[in-house]
């Protein structure tokens, strides 16, 4: 069994989906030769998000070192007045807060933290690796961001041990829907630091075509093979004891987190307009925001029409989240407009796949989530200004409901709503699955560098073997 060090800042007891694809892969890989050992950051760092119930999820014998990670998100709290509130990322990204500290305190973030509010974890998380790789006999390394600063850490002990080095990027880095502003020279400093980590890794993961797409084209000189897609993907397991609830009401749900460029002001219109249209919607819909939103849009939910019909239940534990996707009618998931949207393919997705529970997507139609829905059969995508294209697909699906579902009780089995789903596509997502493809890239990494060590030292000694002979014939 081989050993791999993760290096991962989203872990138990962080929630949200950040921290699904690392804890899933460490909890496969040993199916599949190789041992994880994780070094991460304290239990009470500053995540978005707490989930304390997945630390039943962690592997009882896998190794987790946690190291001290100063951090820009506390002095911004307790600056701004909010300690234990909500993080940056919610609150400022895409707002129009105009107060003073805080229009300061995002410039300061653009121009000292670079890559990202954690970049004061490195050292510690370098001295704590270099010691695991001598004591615990790593044979890779293995990094996963955002937060980018992982990818740091990844590069500086691929450097301090020689030992092959895969990167694993959840989003495109400086062309992400989060980047925050940055003065031109801090700007530029971030992409060396991009390229460096891209150039420097044996092979960089990314979720999705669009992204590796996305690389190539700023980077021309990254060689195609370094880029290697491994999507998100869903827990069966997560599923199997969950039922579809019962359920008299047209429950459309979304979950995690909303920022202020994904408002879905066009959906929301389209809902109001059948509020008024359609007799009996305003009794049996519930929209139901489960998650941080952005100030604005939840202020916006308390008011009526929306406030009759709205559920804002707040973060979730990820169990809960399940059994409340499976209890809903429609599942809402928005990409947004802007010019990552396109490429984006998030975590949430796949777990909405794994329910069975049709979709609606707002995005573009010609991005990777449109081609994935087309691919599984799941749902439909619409632009997210279409309002009235919007509307037509709402009253179809309200019609729909209204018309097939009793009064009775009876276990709530999801509407279709005249979508064709196509499980072998989606069960090629699952967690399990997906491991299998990391471990055979850990293989093959692992491998090719075992063999040029091989034939590097057969160059070598056929070198010495040479110079021996010619001392010889000489003598």
């Amino acid at each position: 069994m081989r050993r791999a060090l993760f290096v991962l800042y989203y872990f138990p007891p962080s929630g949200g989906p950040g921290v699904q694809r690392g804890l899933k892969f460490v909890q496969y890989l040993p199916d599949y030769g190789w041992e994880p050992v994780v070094l991460t950051v304290p239990r009470d760092a500053h995540f978005p998000v707490r989930d304390e119930s997945l630390c039943a999820e962690v592997p009882v014998d896998l190794i987790v070192r946690r190291t001290r990670c100063p951090e820009f998100y506390g002095i911004y709290r307790a600056l701004m007045g909010q300690r234990g509130a909500a993080p940056l990322d919610i609150a400022t990204h895409g707002s129009q807060e105009t107060r003073g500290i805080a229009r300061f305190l995002r410039w300061l973030r653009g121009a000292l933290f670079v890559p990202d509010g954690r970049a004061a974890w490195k050292p510690f998380a370098v001295a704590a690796g270099t010691r695991m790789i001598r004591e615990l006999g790593v044979d890779l390394i293995f990094s996963s961001g955002p937060p980018f600063t992982c990818h740091l850490i990844g590069r500086r002990l691929q450097q301090r041990s020689g030992l092959p080095w895969v990167a694993d990027y959840r989003d495109p880095w400086t062309e992400a829907t989060f980047y925050p502003p940055r003065p031109p020279c801090a700007r530029r400093r971030d992409q060396r630091l991009e390229s460096d980590c891209l150039h420097g890794a044996e092979r960089s993961i990314v979720v999705g075509r669009g992204m590796a797409s996305d690389f190539l084209q700023r980077y021309p000189d990254l060689s195609p093979e370094r880029l290697v897609v491994i999507p998100n993907g869903y827990d069966a397991s997560d599923f199997r004891d969950v039922p579809f609830a019962s359920s008299e009401s047209l429950r459309i749900t979304h979950t995690g987190s909303v920022f202020a460029a994904r408002s879905p002001q066009a959906f929301l219109d389209a809902v109001a307009d059948l509020l008024r249209q359609e007799p009996g919607f305003a009794q049996r819909v519930r929209l139901t925001f489960a998650g941080r939103l952005d100030p604005q849009l939840q202020r916006q939910l308390a008011r009526a029409p929306y406030d009759a019909i709205t559920e804002l239940p707040g973060y979730l534990p990820h169990a809960e989240s399940i059994r409340l996707l499976r209890a809903s009618s429609l599942l809402l998931l928005l990409i947004g407009s802007d010019a990552q949207a396109r490429s984006m393919v998030t975590g949430k997705l796949f777990e909405y796949l794994a329910s069975g529970v049709p979709i609606l997507a707002l995005g573009p139609g010609d991005g990777e989530a449109a081609r994935l829905l087309r691919e599984t059969g799941a749902g439909w995508v619409y632009e997210p200004h279409d309002r009235e294209a919007l509307r037509m697909r709402l009253r179809e699906v309200w019609r729909t409901h209204q018309h097939t579902t009793t009064q009775s009780g009876a276990p709530h089995q999801p509407l279709q709503f005249g979508l064709q789903r196509r499980g072998s596509a989606i069960e090629g997502y699952s967690r399990r699955a997906l491991t299998e493809r990391l471990a055979a890239l850990f293989d093959e990494v692992h491998g090719g560098r075992s063999r040029a060590r091989t034939r590097r030292g057969a160059e070598a000694s056929a070198g010495i073997a040479s110079r021996a002979s010619d001392a010889d014939a000489k003598a």
